[in-house]
């Protein structure tokens, strides 16, 4: 919408009418509670990622393929081998060039054409060093400007004549390369740096995967490139990065992290499968609790993601099905959701190459998680106003936690369990799966066959969903779903804004107030604030969990037709403007 003005204004003789202006943005007064640290990722971010050693053809067929089977996909990286991949990225050729693989990525800026026409954001890996054997333009340029904090005799394999994967493994036979760490301190270093990666932008890339280092001022360049030089944003970057570096909480201003190379097993306690020394001692067990160990910084992260279905599958041949079911149940349940491995990982961790089961499960998950972006999002928003993280703890109960205050997530971490036991805090919770209600304060044992992550949902719960889209950015709030959970009396806080731009972190974004009241009476209330391109419309519908009859459904004072749907009621959809109060009134 825009207000009209007409201002008469007096030079030389000539009347001036100025064109059509926005109206005056309204500004959300800043809240005593917010984390001024916490910048959000663009809204696709909270879709599906994924990442993979593909070149051009196989990205392209990788996403097809996803699409094929019915996989939301909001972005998709180029792990190292973009550098160089014939070799398998085994370097220290190519690492870094600023050219990268020109013949196994023969025109990027097709591939990446290709994706922005499928709403779909690419990505690629960097680190922040260049080892001279094979980069001598490169190295010397920085070496004569001064850039380097240091150089040194490199006698890893990690893309050094040796391993694409195996990080932090010395080879005392290795005749080294020299190589320069960038100073990312020094400013006139970090803009030259971005000077050279800027190209590969100008094509359409979207974002940086970054390895090897969580130093602040990296971290910082990367997420600024991404910012400045994305194409697909309004100036909301986006970023990968090592879950290291927090004991200063400016992490937090540069959105991702992922919990690092996890192992593809069980967990460390009793390991299944032998794994090469370098990879970190965390596997699936080790991994959930980096989201909830209070004891450790990770779970001050507040956009944690991780390698759903871990990153290394260990010196084995076989993967394991029944492992990734249960860690792709947990990670669809999380800040952030991202799918990648190994290239040794036959699989590369795509459901569909597990069995037909797990694609049938993280199909179903998937879809949930599309769906659920309006709460997701929600708490996305709350992560800074209100200073709390979307995953919360659950005190003494590290292998559980709540997503949002609505949630409460008990991922199946031990082999071939069918059942979990779990601690339900106070107040009155009712099982996902089952409608069962039941009074908390207490543990309980619940059933959790291979298809169904122990889900709990408290009384009162409002849940926004809305419908399905193949990714965020194709989706839209205009027809929310409002899933209800009787029992007490609830709110939610609708949040949300233009997903691209910081008009945000001045105050503008959206805000609808909605109650729930144990007298089956739903309210919600004109929108607060506004942002650019904001519906003056939307459509709302009931799905109730309802064990008894419901004789009557009223909206506004008209009666709203109604039908079963499973365990819940559903009614039709009702348009109302964003701006008019809507009260639906349930009828025993």
């Amino acid at each position: 919408m825009c207000a009209k003005k007409l201002i008469l204004l007096s030079f030389i003789g000539t009347l001036i009418l100025t064109a059509c202006e926005e109206k005056e943005a309204y500004l959300h007064p800043v809240p005593q509670s917010l984390d001024e640290h916490v910048i959000l990722p663009p809204e696709w971010a909270f879709g599906v990622l994924y990442g993979g050693y593909t070149d051009q053809k196989q990205t392209i067929g990788r996403i097809q393929q996803i699409q094929d089977h019915d996989y939301p996909i909001d972005a998709y990286w180029i792990d190292s081998w973009f550098w160089s991949f014939d070799d398998e990225g085994e370097g220290p050729d190519k690492y870094l060039d600023f050219v990268a693989d020109t013949i196994a990525y023969p025109n990027r800026k097709e591939m990446w054409d290709f994706m922005e026409q499928n709403h779909i954001k690419g990505g690629f890996w960097t680190w922040d060093a260049i080892q001279k054997t094979g980069n001598e333009e490169a190295f010397e340029d920085f070496e004569q400007r001064g850039f380097f904090r240091d150089t040194y005799m490199n006698t890893n394999p990690w893309h050094n004549a040796g391993t694409s994967t195996a990080m932090f493994q010395e080879d005392s036979d290795h005749p080294g390369t020299l190589t320069g760490n960038i100073n990312f301190d020094n400013p006139e270093a970090a803009a030259y740096f971005k000077e050279r990666m800027k190209p590969f932008f100008d094509e359409g890339a979207d974002f940086l995967k970054l390895d090897r280092t969580t130093h602040l001022n990296t971290v910082k360049t990367i997420f600024e490139i991404s910012q400045e030089f994305g194409k697909e944003t309004e100036g909301r970057g986006f970023m990968l990065s090592h879950a290291g570096g927090l004991e200063d909480s400016a992490f937090k201003r540069y959105p991702t992290k992922w919990t690092s190379d996890t192992r593809s097993d069980w967990t460390i306690e009793s390991p299944n499968i032998q794994f090469n020394s370098w990879v970190p001692n965390v596997a699936f067990k080790e991994n959930i609790a980096m989201y909830t160990n209070p004891d450790k910084l990770h779970h001050t992260v507040p956009f944690l993601t991780n390698d759903t279905g871990g990153f290394d599958m260990g010196i084995t041949d076989s993967v394991d099905e029944e492992l990734y079911i249960r860690w792709l149940q947990f990670s669809m349940y999380g800040p952030i959701t991202e799918v990648f491995s190994q290239p040794e990982n036959p699989t590369s961790n795509l459901a569909w190459k597990y069995s037909e089961r797990a694609d049938s499960l993280f199909r179903t998950y998937a879809h949930r998680r599309m769906q659920l972006f309006p709460y997701i999002y929600s708490y996305a928003h709350k992560t800074r106003l209100d200073g709390e993280n979307m995953i919360r703890l659950i005190p003494d109960h590290l292998y559980e936690y709540t997503f949002g205050e609505e949630f409460l997530v008990a991922p199946v971490y031990e082999e071939y369990a069918t059942e979990r036991t779990v601690y339900l805090p106070e107040g009155t919770w009712i099982n996902y799966w089952t409608g069962e209600i039941t009074t908390g304060n207490r543990s309980i044992t619940v059933n959790a066959p291979i298809d169904q992550i122990p889900l709990f949902v408290k009384a009162g719960s409002i849940i926004p969903l809305r419908n399905y889209a193949p990714n965020v950015e194709t989706g839209t709030n205009e027809k929310l779903t409002l899933e209800l959970y009787p029992g007490a009396d609830g709110d939610f806080e609708l949040i949300e804004d233009d997903g691209l731009s910081n008009e945000y972190l001045k105050g503008r974004y959206a805000l609808t107030t909605i109650t729930f009241s144990q007298n089956e009476t739903v309210s919600i209330a004109p929108v607060l604030g506004d942002y650019i391109g904001m519906p003056e419309q939307r459509s709302w519908r009931l799905k109730i969990l309802s064990p008894d009859t419901v004789s009557a459904i009223t909206v506004n004072g008209k009666e709203l037709s109604f039908k079963q749907d499973g365990k819940f009621l559903l009614t039709d959809f009702v348009e109302f403007p964003v701006s008019e109060k809507v009260i639906f009134r349930i009828q025993n």
